[in-house]
């Protein structure tokens, strides 16, 4: 019995080591190197499509992130469950980097900035945290997390999910007509949904001139929920005000993007969630050993403190 390890994000040598200590008792094989017939578990990112049919023998594949958009688009994914990420480490640096931009636009830090470079010394206001909204889009159990990390650091914080659901301090919105009714009272929309045919290029002209003029948008989710070019447009006509990106539908995001060098736009290399060997390699060796007792994957963000 053995695991197949696969991850395009690099520190293999970090996650070898992380699970000879957690998994003593378990061999790893990394892809390519791989006995066939002895793989149970496939622990991949990004790993090349049409490879997991091969291994006869796979129990579940555990995926290095939070997100399966790569995993569903393999037409040939053998029938095993799929264990998606759920590091609090991992959900704790999301939080962080939205409540980082979130702040930054809300004391208008980037107008400090160009002032700066003019030796301008010249003070405005700004809203009362408490009379800032900030607007999750969808309520998986990331979404769900920064929502509750907002409203604890005294912003209004405001969500929309397909289905309904309550959390505890944010204002919670379900179904079309909600999502209209959230988007007109919003200050800075934050993706956290993930990309499917219902939401690709959800992000679009109607739901962005839906916003108040001269709001702001932060994407940790993926690329693919918004549409690019209806992004620009409304960046270019200060229907959007400025927006942090730090994921895209292509990535490493081409050179040739607008996003490089608009004014109006903070580019980061989908660095909002980073994973750590250490503290992941212990959460997918934890669910391998509940599922080789028989039982369920566990949601690690019950250890969330909020």
């Amino acid at each position: 019995m053995a695991i197949l390890f696969n991850n395009q994000d690099g520190q293999t040598e970090q996650w070898v080591k992380a699970f000879e200590e957690y998994l003593p008792s378990m061999a790893l094989h990394v892809y390519p190197h791989t006995a066939v017939e002895e793989i149970k578990y496939a622990v991949v990112w990004n790993h090349p499509k049409g490879d997991l049919k091969r291994y006869p023998n796979l129990k579940a594949i555990l995926n290095l992130g939070a997100g399966t958009d790569y995993l569903d688009a393999d037409p040939d994914l053998p029938k095993v469950p799929i264990v998606r990420l759920l590091d609090p480490v991992v959900g704790i640096n999301m939080a962080q980097y939205v409540l980082y931009w979130v702040m930054h636009f809300h004391r208008g830090y980037e107008q400090y900035r160009h002032q700066q470079m003019q030796a301008q010394w010249s003070r405005f206001q700004v809203p009362q945290m408490s009379d800032f909204r900030v607007s999750v889009l969808g309520l998986g159990l990331i979404g769900e997390y920064i929502a509750k990390y907002l409203a604890q650091s005294g912003f209004t914080s405001q969500a929309w999910n397909r289905s309904t659901k309550d959390v505890d301090n944010v204002r919670c919105f379900s179904g079309p007509e909600q999502l209209t009714d959230m988007l007109a009272s919003t200050d800075v929309l934050v993706n956290c949904l993930p990309v499917n045919q219902q939401t690709q290029g959800m992000i679009n002209h109607t739901l962005l001139n839906t916003l108040p003029k001269g709001r702001f948008l932060i994407n940790v989710s993926r690329g693919g929920v918004i549409n690019d070019a209806d992004l620009l447009n409304a960046l270019n006509s200060g229907q959007i005000k400025g927006a942090a990106l730090d994921t895209f539908a292509c990535e490493p995001l081409e050179q040739t993007s607008p996003y490089w060098l608009h004014p109006n736009v903070h580019v980061t290399p989908h660095i909002s969630g980073a994973t750590y060997a250490d503290t992941s390699a212990r959460v997918v060796a934890d669910n391998i050993l509940r599922m080789e007792k028989g039982e369920q994957p566990f949601p690690i963000y019950s250890h969330f403190p909020y």
